[in-house]
């Protein structure tokens, strides 16, 4: 009777026809799997090692190329500075108002010569422009008699600064009639500016009955000045101790009014026993005008207003902005 170990054996492998041969016909499950794995593992081996190459050759590559490159850089450059050193020895052997011979042109080749040049062409102009400076500096200004107008050969903005004169000297109205088309606190327009006066000036623009004329367009800095000078009081006017007084700045333009453009104001209460009693109201502004616009100053008490170079004045210039 066969036992189960002798079953499970017959299991495993076939006989041949003969029963007496005991060789396997096909070998057992356990034994294939362990052939299986002794096989693959050197396969993986190898494709291991082909990876570590292939790696190890791109880094060697890529190493030898960043190398190669900075040394071509670092040729570059030497010979670069090399070639501008010639180019500056070249330079300096030549005289500065010398032209470079052909014969050293074609020797040096273009990219030197196209630097000489450039740098004869820059040492030039650093030596020109201080010249031209200077030269502009000391042209001759001729002065008229009054001293107050001046013309030189360079192109003037137009500017203006005038001076207040005493209008009762020249046989003006002291108290010029006020104009309606102004405002009700200063009607009363001053005429009486001139450039007669030491430091004042008018340089391409035109003064006419008080009026400035604006010559060109463009952006134009004015501003006015006034002394108002109040006498002593009387006993019988204390309630006129104080007093508003106020300046305004108009342009006068195609239009039917004037503009306007500044205003100041001034209130004080002065002391019944002062001899004079004085102030001064100052404004100044920048403004867009156009050519032909007209400006003027004008006042609410033209009576104590007072005519003094450095005290009441009115100027404008222009700004190139």
């Amino acid at each position: 009777m066969a036992t189960p170990n002798s079953l499970q054996q017959q299991q495993d492998y076939f006989r041949s026809v003969s029963s007496e041969s005991t060789t396997y016909m096909m070998v057992p499950a356990t034994a294939a799997a362990a052939n299986t794995r002794r096989d693959a593992a050197p396969s993986k081996v190898w494709v291991a090692m082909v990876v570590i190459v292939v790696v190890v050759l791109q880094i060697a590559s890529t190493t030898g190329l960043f190398v190669y490159l900075n040394m071509s850089i670092s040729q570059v450059r030497s010979q670069g500075v090399t070639e501008e050193l010639k180019c500056l020895s070249l330079l300096n052997a030549l005289d500065k108002d010398q032209d470079i011979p052909e014969d050293l042109a074609q020797l040096f080749g273009e990219p030197c010569i196209k630097l000489a040049e450039g740098i004869k062409a820059y040492i030039s102009k650093v030596r020109l422009t201080p010249y031209s400076l200077n030269k502009a500096r000391t042209l001759p200004r001729t002065f008229n008699t009054s001293g107050s107008k001046f013309a030189t050969s360079v192109p003037q903005r137009p500017s203006a600064h005038l001076t207040l004169r005493d209008s009762s000297a020249q046989g003006s109205p002291s108290y010029p009639t006020p104009q309606p088309d102004l405002h009700q606190s200063c009607r009363h327009a001053v005429r009486s500016w001139a450039n007669q006066s030491f430091g004042a000036h008018l340089h391409n623009m035109t003064l006419a009955n008080g009026r400035l004329r604006v010559p060109q367009d463009g952006r134009y800095y004015l501003y006015s000045q006034v002394y108002f000078r109040y006498p002593s009081l009387n006993e019988g006017d204390q309630h006129t101790a104080s007093h508003q007084l106020v300046q305004c700045v108009y342009k006068k333009t195609s239009y039917l009014r004037p503009i306007q453009l500044l205003k100041g104001v001034g209130t004080k209460c002065w002391a019944p026993d002062a001899e004079y009693a004085l102030h001064s109201v100052y404004q100044g502004g920048l403004f867009e005008l156009r050519a032909g616009d007209e400006l003027f100053v004008s006042v609410s008490s033209p009576s104590m207003v007072h005519a003094e170079d450095s005290s009441s004045y009115f100027g404008a210039f222009r700004l190139d902005l």
